[in-house]
C-alpha cells in the first residue's frame, strides 16, 4: 500500500488535509463536551432508561 501511495503526486497534501480534518473534529468534540451543561449530559445519559419517552 505504501508503494502505491509513493507513486502518486500530491499524496502528502491529502494526508495532511485528513490529519487536519481529524484534529478539528476531535478538538471541536472536546470543546463541545466542555461547554455543554452537566444537566444536559445527565439527561442524555438517562434517555435509554427513562420510561417517560417510551416510543414503542
Amino acid at each position: 500500500m505504501s508503494e502505491l501511495l509513493k507513486g502518486m503526486q500530491g499524496v502528502n497534501l491529502y494526508l495532511i488535509f485528513s490529519l487536519i480534518v481529524f484534529m478539528v473534529v476531535f478538538a471541536s468534540a472536546i470543546i463541545y463536551i466542555m461547554i455543554v451543561p452537566k444537566e444536559t449530559i445527565k439527561s442524555i445519559s438517562e434517555l435509554p432508561l427513562n420510561d417517560k419517552n417510551n416510543y414503542e
